[in-house]
């Protein structure tokens, strides 16, 4: 199959590159053409647009920051929709506003163009493995159809309904996630200022009712002086969108804007690109906590 893909950044190269080492003839474009040096010296052909992707691709995929620069590299002049031929398709794993994504479906279904938006979860390091959750939004024949392509990527994929669906789950996913985050940052600072080792803490807390898979991951990696590989800034993206969601359907939302609140302000202060796991680090330290380990 002629695969294109849009958006090499950590998660879009790892899933680029599965899919070229699966036989799939690769299709590539970013605006910085040396994040796909690698795919590139592989064998995957480089484009110089979206539309050129598309031109020579039966189906693109993109991963990309949000909904502004899906829109524009979907329906721009040079996007992705002025390129694929009828019977084509486009899928999405980017983190992604349902509305846009219903949209993008209702403009592609009158060119005759098949769109899934099939956001991912499980970081870089699921990515590289290809053991990422993919929850796909769509009709479900054409959910079928890509079934395949997505498992290059994905051990775990999801169909959970029509266009925007997909978003919808991942958007309440993290929004979840990043509560229980900042419920660990807290709840870590104060067993560890109270004298706890946090190594101990942490191996206590994850056999217990506080365990959640983002504490025990975000907090094992700190101790280790390793990377999420996830920007703040990505983090702020995604509660916003998941608090307007909820905002929308008329959700009465209480901790999602106070998480959103925190975030948004560790951003602010400086802190837009640095991994997500150093709000971990920026709780224990103002609560007079040395952590023993050196920023990422």
């Amino acid at each position: 199959m002629k695969v294109g893909f849009i958006g090499l950044g950590n998660m879009g190269n790892a899933m680029a590159n599965n899919i070229l080492k699966a036989g799939h003839e690769l299709i590539v474009y970013d605006l910085d053409r040396d994040k796909g040096r690698n795919l590139e010296n592989d064998g995957a052909i480089w484009a110089i647009s979206p539309r050129d992707v598309a031109t020579q691709s039966e189906v693109v995929i993109s991963s990309l920051p949000g909904p502004r620069e899906v829109e524009t590299v979907v329906l721009g002049e040079t996007g992705v929709f002025e390129g694929l031929a009828n019977d084509g398709a486009y899928i999405d794993t980017t983190t992604n506003s349902p509305v846009v994504m219903r949209n993008l479906a209702e403009i592609g279904s009158s060119k005759g163009i098949h769109v899934l938006d099939s956001p991912i979860s499980g970081g870089i390091f699921g990515a590289k493995d290809a053991t990422l959750f993919i929850f796909v939004g769509g009709t479900k024949e054409i959910f079928e159809c890509y079934q395949p392509l997505l498992q290059i990527i994905g051990k775990n994929i999801f169909y959970m309904g029509l266009a925007g669906s997909g978003n919808v789950t991942k958007l309440v996913n993290n929004l979840m996630l990043f509560i229980n985050l900042i419920g660990a940052c807290e709840g870590m600072s104060i067993g560890a200022k109270a004298g706890i080792n946090l190594q101990a803490l942490l191996d206590v807390i994850t056999m217990s009712m506080g365990q959640s898979v983002m504490m025990e991951r975000c907090m094992t990696l700190l101790l280790k002086n390793e990377r999420m590989y996830s920007a703040t800034d990505l983090a702020v993206k995604d509660m916003h969108l998941g608090v307007e969601l909820g905002r929308e359907l008329g959700v009465p939302l209480e901790l999602s804007p106070l998480v959103e609140e925190v975030i948004t302000r560790f951003r602010d202060s400086g802190h837009g690109q640095a991994d997500i796991n150093e709000i971990i680090r920026d709780y224990l330290q103002r609560s007079g906590v040395d952590t023993g380990t050196k920023k990422g």
